[in-house]
């Protein structure tokens, strides 16, 4: 059974979370949320940000309490602006605290032992001009949620944690020209764009609390098992122990968020691809650890399958971490169910995720 079919179209300022998209939303011809969707406030700053006017949705509301992050949504963009602040006091020379680095380091880490899959929900930020400073946060949330798997102690973790954030600041010094191409880049321009990773290290290594790990991490963190990376072509044993978790967290979220030039691809498909290399350019154990618990469909999200309908992931595998609990909510035309149900993707291996509304 069905809501009823009534529908309005809203301008953006009257939509509120709880509404349920009637009609897919398109930005630049990609499905940013399809219709059936739930709104939830990250959505609503999704499409303001794109500058959409207008949605249309159902007349009904639905109880939000399956998908709303709530307090963790708060602290990520408070923990966003910070971020921002002080790569843009770093970009602009002014000299930065330590003490800041390490208080926002302590309190990623705090929420991520708190609210873990929330925290995952609000990764890969929908705005394409600010990936530079979410790409920072998300590295480093990542990078933290792994070490937190494999038991590094506490020391360990907030090293590891302020090495992931500030990891890309030399690209600060590299010509926006180059950082935000839209299409390949040539040559020159890739060996230019490489040099961030000695920029980073030269920043660093100019703070004395810095100067050992952190900035090792940072210079490091494009360097692959088998001596395929740069700037120094170390070799596995060579490698800074936790460069090779950045190293991960990088590939991935580079992967899986909206970029200039390419398009974001799903978790599975992320997953797919760090496995397909933990044999030659990335340490596998690592691997294994960080697809076990960051690359993974988070309580709450929202997915399209390809049988059309949309879900929300209740709870994720611990086995199959890709293949998560849903409760069902639309029909095949995606028109709201009265009564969603259950299904485990685990056990209905022909039902894939084939997108993911976050």
């Amino acid at each position: 059974m069905h809501m009823k079919q009534i529908h309005y179209e809203l301008d953006i300022n009257e939509i509120r979370p709880g509404m349920v998209l009637q009609k897919d939303v398109y930005f630049n011809g990609n499905l940013l949320l399809g219709k059936g969707t739930v709104i939830k406030p990250s959505y609503i700053n999704q499409l303001k940000v794109r500058q959409i006017q207008k949605v249309s949705v159902f007349a009904g509301e639905v109880n939000l309490n399956d998908i709303l992050p709530n307090p963790v949504q708060q602290f990520y963009a408070k923990a966003y602006q910070e971020v921002t602040a002080l790569l843009d006091a770093i970009k602009e020379d002014k000299p930065i605290s330590p003490g800041d680095v390490f208080n926002l380091v302590e309190q990623i880490l705090k929420t991520i032992f708190s609210h873990q899959n929330t925290i995952l929900q609000l990764t890969g930020f929908p705005g394409v001009c600010d990936y530079y400073y979410a790409h920072s946060l998300d590295v480093c949330i990542y990078s933290l949620i792994t070490g937190k798997a494999l038991n590094l102690d506490n020391n360990k973790l907030l090293t590891l944690g302020m090495g992931a954030l500030l990891h890309d600041v030399g690209k600060t010094k590299i010509p926006e020209s180059i950082l935000f191409k839209p299409n390949s880049l040539t040559p020159r321009e890739y060996e230019i764009a490489k040099e961030h990773a000695r920029h980073s290290y030269e920043i660093l290594n100019q703070i004395p609390i810095f100067k050992r790990d952190i900035a090792q991490i940072a210079l490091q963190h494009h360097e692959r098992c088998d001596g395929s990376g740069y700037p120094q072509q170390l070799k596995a044993a060579e490698i800074h122990p936790l460069a090779k978790i950045v190293a991960i967290a990088d590939i991935y979220d580079a992967l899986t968020s909206d970029r200039v030039y390419n398009r974001k691809i799903l978790p599975h498909e992320a997953a797919e691809y760090l496995l397909g290399i933990s044999s030659t350019q990335i340490d596998r154990v690592t691997t294994t650890f960080f697809i076990k618990n960051v690359a993974i469909y988070p309580p709450g999200s929202q997915v399209l399958l390809n049988t059309n309908e949309i879900a929300i992931v209740t709870d994720h595998n611990p086995q199959m971490p890709l293949r998560p609990a849903l409760k069902i909510i639309t029909d095949r035309k995606r028109n709201p169910l009265k009564n969603p149900y259950h299904c485990d993707l685990q056990s209905n291996p022909h039902i894939t995720i084939v997108q993911l509304f976050h």
